[in-house]
């Protein structure tokens, strides 16, 4: 399914930001940061600005819920949590606000709804769009003042090296999350390999 129009966009973004304004604030502050790093990267990055800022505005719609909220909303979903989402529901939250979209907010565009789903992991064939929100999510400027090592990733895409600014985050959580002694997500390990130069 190709994107819609740009007024369709609209319709759906209003759509998904109806819903975005029942999260807390907190939550909304930082997406409204990441849809605006998005806008920045989108000509950087050659990624089509209004289906980044749709995807950005949806990407952390599960974000606050709880690990129990968000298995359950997976099991009436029909998803089935491998061993590691149950370790870490945290990691449903991508895939459960593609869920969202595509059912509630109307959005049909398939790019769009792989980006929302893989913000977290990013996966083997995505491109510049999803890399965009990927990356986006990533740079946010709070998130650069906590993990002072994201500066590399952000200089990596604002040069317009989307792949290399992935694979830069990827291979430092990578070994951070082990040090800390939490199971990487495969899908990260298996984009990294795909992504590699």
């Amino acid at each position: 399914m190709g994107y819609r129009m740009a007024g369709t966009i609209t319709e759906q973004l209003a759509r998904v930001e109806a819903r975005v304004s029942e999260l807390p604030k907190r939550l909304q502050a930082h997406i409204a940061r990441a849809r605006a790093v998005g806008r920045g990267l989108s000509a950087v990055l050659v990624a089509d600005t209004g289906r980044v800022d749709l995807a950005l505005a949806g990407h952390d719609l599960y974000r606050a819920a709880s690990d129990e909220e968000m298995l359950a909303i997976a099991d009436r979903r029909g998803i089935v949590p491998g061993a590691l989402e149950i370790e870490q529901p945290l990691l449903l939250h991508g895939p459960l606000a593609a869920i969202w979209m595509a059912d509630e907010g109307g959005v049909a565009d398939k790019e769009v709804l792989d980006a929302v789903q893989h913000h977290t992991t990013f996966a083997p064939g995505l491109g510049a769009l999803a890399a965009t929100v990927f990356l986006a999510d990533k740079i946010d400027p709070n998130k650069i003042q906590r993990r002072p090592w994201l500066s590399e990733v952000e200089q990596l895409a604002r040069d317009g090296k989307w792949k290399a600014a992935v694979r830069s985050y990827i291979q430092t959580l990578d070994a951070d999350l082990k040090r800390q002694g939490v199971t990487p997500h495969p899908l990260a390990q298996e984009a990294f390999d795909f992504l590699n130069p």
